[in-house]
């Protein structure tokens, strides 16, 4: 089953999208737009802080009723670059959850993209619910060697796979991501209590480092029914994580060293219902991270968003105002500079309206927000699985800093043509007061032959415009995404002289590409035989040292299920065999192959 969209607009994105073009902004309190090249990202500060990593249980499940439809058209292999992995889709359904269901889909290709999803939930008597899972996404071989070349058509320099005889060369790496683990849910006649229990593994190896990332996760959630049109609201939850980083500095620091620390998110909304037309409620977000070794440093957030809420008519109406305070403290450890500095700026809009002009089918809307995030090591390493402490030596900038978005607004409408299109075209304006960019550091006598990348922070202010779209059909499906954004980013400039390991280095920020998305497609003949493609494509992503050429990822997919219980599957990536790099100076060998089975019992 394909990516579906929800009538009037898509509520849910994967948290974490594939980093396959740039980030799509948002409209009110969306954080972190173009440190991954397609992360798309929508929701308020309280979805962003609560909980920290997700529930494998849609927020929306009340009764458990889910309809376990797997298809590999539902998370195409797009290589392992998304932190959280994407695991299974179960959605409510309104037939009686019918008791026990295994699933299990593995497959492995050429270069190697091993790929293993396991869930299983056991026939329990009661309200009770539970399920065990697993997945295992990764890639595990030759990565092309990228250099700075110069394009004769413009006149500057561009990181890319040089022709064959250029001196760069291909190099062996892989790039792991695990998950395993418990979750569950109790429903009662008021409420709904939840919990997640797991671990995540990340492995990785380049040129000069490796990382072993293991991480203990355990999250709870309680929150209320709407009994009546007047009762009392409650939504809290509860997240914790516990992860050690084994570093390799590949022979230029003395040793392996450990990078371990605690991550510790709160959230809560609570309020009333005077009707079913209006509400208050109080959003309380608070979040903690502590990290010892590298960083040696301590941060954290406390935020406080009252809210009213007017649902009446054609009229959707929320406004309210969010007070966040950002602190922290401790000492550099290695690093040379201090982490998690940046102060934002203690008060941000929260205001959202709507209004139908056509019941269920059109909505008018405006959004004015703002926020600010606390920098998070887990966050940091799922942006880009090959961020390292070494590169940021190289840099002279803080490895992790916190996210200030001081004002946003979007402007659009959304909605559905016979329940079978759905659209959310919108246009806006973010402005940035700090935010996580790739940035290129020119190092003649360093890291990596002259440039290397890392992850710096930097203001800026952003116009962009987008479009979400998808048709569903029984036998056909399409949804994507167009954006296309214009940044100050490139007038930053080049930073002379930066303090680090290599001496006479320059760096600048890559700025997102101008123009970006990302298209999927389906076919089912008789929910036998699915035929389906993907792209996902970007123009050039510039910066004032160099640039980032544009690409197109082609896939293409073929299941046959031979039965209702059992399917085989094969996908196509890259089929253009161009040079995708989701983080700069990383690109996969080229085209591959990956084929597989799904079982569904």
């Amino acid at each position: 089953m394909f990516m579906k969209y929800i009538a009037m607009y898509r509520k849910y994105i994967l948290p974490f999208i594939i980093l396959s073009s740039v980030a799509l902004p948002s409209g009110a309190q969306s954080i972190d737009p173009t440190v991954e090249v397609s992360r798309t990202y929508r929701g308020k500060m309280i979805e962003v802080h609560k909980p920290m990593f997700e529930m494998q249980v849609p927020d929306s499940v009340s009764q458990f009723d889910l309809d376990f439809d797997y298809s590999v058209f539902e998370s195409p292999y797009k290589g392992s670059y998304e932190f959280i992995p994407y695991l299974q889709n179960m959605k409510p359904q309104p037939d009686a959850w019918s008791g026990r269901r295994f699933f299990l889909r593995a497959g492995a290709g050429y270069p190697l993209h091993p790929v293993f999803d396991l869930v299983w939930s056991p026939d329990l008597k009661g309200k009770f619910r539970m399920s065990v899972y697993a997945t295992h996404r990764s890639y595990v071989g030759r990565y092309r060697g990228i250099v700075p070349v110069l394009d004769d058509a413009s006149g500057s320099m561009v990181l890319d796979s040089p022709s064959s005889g250029a001196p760069a060369s291909s190099w062996s790496g892989y790039d792991m991501l695990t998950r395993a683990g418990v979750e569950g849910a109790v429903n009662w006649d008021k409420g709904v209590f939840s919990f997640d229990v797991g671990y995540r593994g990340l492995a990785t190896k380049d040129t000069l480092t490796t990382r072993g990332y293991n991480a203990l996760e355990a999250s709870l959630r309680v929150s209320s029914k709407d009994a009546s049109d007047r009762h009392f609201l409650y939504d809290v939850s509860l997240s914790y994580r516990y992860g050690a980083d084994n570093l390799d500095y590949g022979g230029l620091l003395s040793g392996s060293r450990s990078l371990d620390g605690h991550e510790l998110v709160l959230g809560a909304s609570v309020g009333q219902a005077f009707s079913s037309a209006h509400r208050f409620v109080v959003d309380v977000d608070a979040d903690f991270a502590s990290y010892s070794s590298a960083f040696g440093t301590y941060a954290g957030r406390l935020a406080l968003t009252p809210r009213y809420v007017i649902d009446k008519g054609r009229w959707n109406v929320d406004l309210g105002v969010m007070l966040s305070v950002l602190y922290g403290g401790g000492e550099n450890g290695l690093l040379p500079v201090a982490q998690d500095t940046r102060k934002g700026q203690y008060v941000y809009p929260d205001i959202s309206i709507g209004y139908e002009i056509i019941r269920s089918y059109l909505e008018v809307y405006a959004d004015i927000g703002g926020g600010d995030r606390t920098g998070m090591y887990s966050d940091l390493i799922g942006r880009s699985h090959f961020v390292h402490p070494l590169y940021t030596l190289g840099s002279g900038t803080p490895l992790l800093d916190n996210t200030v978005e001081r004002v946003s607004g979007a402007v659009g409408f959304r909605g559905n043509i016979s329940s079978r299109f759905s659209y959310d075209l919108k246009a806006g304006y973010r402005n940035f007061a700090n935010a996580p960019l790739f940035s290129v550091v020119s190092s003649p006598s360093g890291l990596a032959g002259g440039f290397f990348t890392a992850l710096g922070y930097a203001g800026y202010q952003m116009f962009y415009a987008s479009l979400d779209y998808g048709w569903d059909s029984a036998d056909f499906s399409i949804d994507g995404n167009f954006t296309y954004r214009s940044t100050d980013i490139p007038d930053i400039g080049v930073i002379q002289s930066v303090s680090s390991i290599s001496a006479n280095s320059s760096m600048a920020f890559f700025a997102p590409a101008a123009f970006s998305g990302d298209v999927r497609a389906v076919y089912n003949w008789r929910r036998r035989i699915y035929i389906g493609a993907d792209c996902d494509f970007s123009l050039a992503r510039e910066s004032s040292l160099c640039r980032i050429g544009g690409y197109a990822d082609l896939g293409l997919y073929l299941e046959f299920r031979a039965a209702r219980l059992f399917s085989f599957w094969l996908r196509g990536g890259n089929l253009l065999n161009m040079t995708v790099q989701h983080t700069p100076m990383y690109a996969e060998s080229g085209i591959n192959f990956t084929a597989g089975i799904c079982l569904n019992l």
